[in-house]
């Protein structure tokens, strides 16, 4: 294991330091890779050559055919007018498409008239086969992995199980050809009216003794849904577009969990949407309604002249370690080293796949380091929550601390968005209803945003609950798009006896 991890650090200083680049000094400096985030999938588009598209140069672009639109997690109150919609308009001009989401989501509808949406729902797979299994934190080894019955392994398609599939061998059929253990994370669904247009190709389904959790018990799924559903263009035109019930089989943790292909997925889709030729070299990434513009931030860590960094990977340590020695187990078995060098001069994807696995060696090797030299009463800083006072460290300090070590900053969050409420003119203790709630008629999506309404007052005034510092960073940019629709007067509360008059 020492030998490996000795030879990922190489390789991968070698494939990520710029050059020119000999040495490196000792300073370190901490990379924040959050479990919920797709860090490492933007990683493999940078290793691609795929360049990030920033908002502004939305409005100057003069070709779509060179596009690939990535549309992550909720497409909700989305920096741009309507992520979908753009990502079918760029398919209309021969470009490429990914969307994934586990909350419901209209797809759009094709030329033929075909209309698909993905449904989000609660899931439940009786199959304890046809899970993901993992180990509790400090968990005895002859203790099992536990299946978790919400994270089913998505089942691939083929012309023997359903006439529409396509050929395995050929264009999108190669996706999920043979990756039988492609984890999800609470998937939803896919239904279609018609296998037509760019939903022609089912492409994976979820595991038969699937359900779907409803108030007193659970159905089985409709028949006909999928997990992921697709086509390339053929005779309609060069596109490519995938869709998929769940973005977090792109996430962070996800790519990282041993045993799993979701890592093989995560290669496959990029070079499915970059083209037979690779010809595609853009890409706008909307993640959760935010569009993301950086897609080197590791590399750039770890080309730093301060020296390589220490990943800042908090939960994800066991899953690092378990994945360091499933790699090099899986390398001794197949004598992967002698292969790649017969192989590597023909194949750049090889040389792709090497440098990923250096990477994934180089941060298992940083982090023992890192784990082996901190003091049992080293505990990271607390989180960074706007809102939350600053001063010197005392009864606060440690208090956070302590949230942070248990993973749970409940408390600085409900201060902070209590502390948004009282800016607009919420005094006193509330209860678990909010006043009454008047939104503008040019809201696109007014149930959505009553809703974010509802979320965030019980979060500030209703039971406490458990935020984790992964679940703050998803509701975040939701919160910050909560104030500025305030600041435009998209909606407001209604005191007693004011006016009920609705926002200009």
């Amino acid at each position: 294991m020492r030998t490996a991890a000795r030879l990922g650090v190489v390789l991968l200083a070698a494939a990520l330091a710029p050059a020119g680049v000999v040495a490196q000094q000792p300073a370190a400096q901490p990379v924040e890779i959050a479990p919920a985030g797709t860090e490492l999938y933007r990683a493999l588009f940078d290793l691609r050559g795929i360049k990030p598209i920033k908002r502004q140069e939305l409005q100057n672009l003069r070709r779509y055919d060179d596009l690939i639109v990535v549309v992550i997690g909720s497409a909700e109150f989305s920096d741009i007018a309507d992520p979908v919609d753009f990502a079918t308009r760029v398919l209309g001009s021969e470009g490429a498409a990914l969307i994934a989401a586990d909350t419901t989501l209209d797809l759009g509808w094709t030329e033929f008239r075909t209309t698909a949406r993905i449904v989000g729902a609660q899931i439940d797979c009786t199959d304890a086969e046809r899970v993901l299994a993992v180990r509790e934190p400090g968990s005895a080894p002859d203790v099992p992995p536990r299946p978790l019955r919400s994270c089913p392994f998505v089942v691939p398609l083929t012309p023997d199980e359903i006439r529409a599939a396509p050929d395995p061998n050929e264009g999108i059929g190669k996706v999920f050809r043979g990756l039988t253990r492609v984890a999800t994370n609470s998937p939803g669904y896919i239904v279609t009216d018609n296998l037509s247009g760019r939903f022609r190709s089912p492409l994976a389904s979820l595991p038969r003794n699937t359900f779907q959790l409803v108030p007193g018990g659970m159905v089985r799924l409709p028949q006909n849904v999928f997990f992921a559903i697709g086509s390339d263009g053929g005779d309609l035109g060069g596109y490519q577009f995938l869709a998929l019930a769940d973005h977090s089989v792109f996430i962070n943790q996800m790519l990282l969990e041993p045993g799993t292909d979701n890592l093989e997925l995560a290669y496959r889709t990029i070079e499915y949407l970059q083209g037979s030729l690779g010809q595609r070299k853009r890409c706008l990434f909307v993640e959760n309604g935010r569009v993301v513009e950086n897609f080197d931030g590791l590399r750039k860590a770890f080309s730093n002249p301060g020296g390589m960094p220490i990943p800042n990977l908090g939960a994800m340590q066991d899953k690092l370690t378990d994945l360091g020695n499933a790699i090099v187990d899986d390398i001794q078995t197949r004598n992967v080293p002698n292969t790649i060098l017969d192989r590597v001069l023909g194949r750049t994807r090889v040389w792709w796949s090497l440098v990923a696995l250096a990477a994934a060696y180089g941060v298992i090797h940083l982090l023992r380091r890192w784990a082996s030299a901190r003091k049992p009463t080293d505990v990271p800083p607390p989180p960074t929550v706007p809102g939350a006072p600053t001063g010197p460290p005392g009864v606060f300090d440690r208090r956070q601390k302590e949230l942070l070590r248990r993973d749970n900053v409940y408390e600085p969050v409900r201060d902070t968005v209590r502390e948004f409420f009282v800016a607009i003119g919420i005094h006193g203790e509330q209860g678990p209803r909010h006043p009454k709630l008047v939104i503008a008629n040019v809201v696109r999506k007014p149930d959505s945003l009553r809703k974010a309404i509802r979320d965030f007052w019980k979060l500030a005034y209703g039971p406490p609950q458990e935020v984790s510092l992964a679940r703050w960073r998803e509701l975040e940019p939701y919160f910050g798009r909560l104030r500025e629709a305030h600041a435009d007067g998209k909606w407001r509360f209604v005191m007693p006896g004011a006016p009920v008059a609705a926002p200009a």
